[in-house]
């Protein structure tokens, strides 16, 4: 089977949603009902979600969650 450009495309779909879904997990919202559906959002409705967060949702997005270690 020949390469074809496509290969790359379909390879490269996920790629939003993945963003997407760790940007919402590391970012805090308004309230914790916004967290919960822009995740739904990009975990549901692959392509179109992913893309849907990178255009209306990371602009809701407050600041970085800070993160300790237990070790």
């Amino acid at each position: 089977m020949p390469f074809s450009p496509w290969y790359i495309v379909i390879a490269l779909l996920p790629l939003p949603n993945l963003w997407s879904i760790w940007h919402v997990w590391a970012h805090e919202f308004e309230s914790f009902h916004n967290k919960v559906v822009w995740l739904c959002i990009a975990v549901f409705l692959p392509v179109l979600g992913g893309l849907l967060y990178i255009f209306i949702g990371r602009k809701k997005a407050g600041p970085r969650v800070k993160r300790t270690t237990w070790l």
